[in-house]
């Protein structure tokens, strides 16, 4: 019972970090957010200000994976999502100053101003 109890103190101490980053300049990376009842990810790579990579976007309705492009200025990000045998998407957000994450909404495909946030993963 000892050793049980020891190994859960081990895991709760382990567990208690942050799980978000601090700020950064790019989104290259791997992106992941779940909100108001959806999951997006993105694997994005940034070249200059171009940004190209593949999205995934998950809710109750079902999936849908694709690509990704558009472009970051900083602090701005605008992509589309090209999702085959369904309507553009497109998603806009804000980098945050503070830590990796970035404040956005989707657009398009029924999507209107949905809020999902992703976290550098």
């Amino acid at each position: 019972m000892r050793r049980l109890l020891a190994v859960v103190a081990i895991a709760a101490a382990l567990g208690c970090g942050s799980d978000i980053l601090g700020p950064v300049q790019t989104v290259d990376g791997q992106w992941l957010g779940v909100q108001n009842g959806y999951s997006v990810s993105f694997n994005l790579a940034q070249n200059d200000t171009i940004v190209t990579g593949v999205a995934e976007i998950v809710g109750i309705g079902g999936s849908g994976s694709g690509t990704a492009s558009g472009t970051f200025v900083y602090p701005t990000l605008t992509i589309t999502i090209t999702i085959p045998g369904a309507l553009d998407v497109n998603y806009k957000g804000a980098m945050s100053t503070t830590q990796a994450k970035i404040f956005g909404k989707l657009n398009g495909s029924g999507f209107n101003n949905l809020e999902v946030d992703v976290k550098k993963k």
